[in-house]
């Protein structure tokens, strides 16, 4: 086991190294990402996640509908939705909408790691032009623990870019967070991120987010069906 969780790192961090080589001779800056949003239980042990985003620093909004349905023990399906505006780019003078359909894989190791893969398509609409369609894969790992007797997750993620249209690899994000039930009705959740991107300056990314789950106060619950 502790081989093969060794070959999983190389192989995750393997995209980095190269990114990394060019994002030293750039210049970097810092971007930081606040979220707030619920999440709720639905039925057949699916799960919706919505949330809203600012970034001061990017002076960008968003808004995420994030529904996750279970397809078998070992696979999800998330047809997300993103609405976002951001003043300072000229593509997003205006709202944009985004469809970001993914197929999720997660693999129980053992009682404290996981394994994910999260492979995503990319859709995004604009006006007057081209619409923009990416692949997006996050391959990680998690480690379950807890923490003052509260469920507690750290993980460690390395996200790749993909541009469909012309073919190319542009850009590459690894990921360190962790989350944690704090209370009944607040899951806050920590992310650094560092991503490279060809033709752009390196940047630090600092992500909060904040969950009131909703499942804890018995939303939906009525309405789970059994079976499915």
């Amino acid at each position: 086991m502790k081989s093969f969780l060794r070959h999983i790192f190389l192989l995750s961090f393997l995209p980095v190294s190269s990114v990394v080589c060019y994002a030293q001779a750039e210049a970097e800056k810092t971007g930081v990402y606040l979220y707030a949003g619920v999440s709720a239980d639905i039925p057949n042990h699916n799960k919706l996640f919505i949330y809203y985003g600012y970034s001061p620093s990017d002076n960008f909004q968003s808004l995420l509908a994030l529904p996750f349905f279970k397809i078998t023990k070992n696979i999800q399906f998330m047809p997300g939705y993103m609405m976002t505006k951001a003043d300072n780019y000229p593509m997003f003078t205006n709202v944009q909408h985004h469809l970001l359909p993914s197929v999720i894989l997660n693999f129980k190791l053992n009682e404290k790691l996981t394994l994910t893969d999260r492979n995503m398509w990319y859709h995004l609409f604009l006006k007057n032009t081209n619409d923009v369609n990416l692949y997006r894969n996050r391959l990680g790992l998690i480690y379950h623990t807890k923490i003052l007797k509260k469920e507690t997750d750290f993980f460690v993620y390395d996200e790749t870019f993909w541009n469909l249209s012309k073919g190319t690899f542009f850009r590459n994000r690894l990921i360190l967070g962790g989350s944690i039930k704090a209370t009944k009705w607040i899951t806050p959740q920590i992310w650094y991120a560092y991503q490279s991107q060809e033709g752009v300056q390196p940047q630090h990314q600092f992500y909060l987010f904040l969950t009131v789950p909703l499942e804890n106060f018995g939303v939906f619950n009525k309405h789970k069906r059994q079976g499915g």
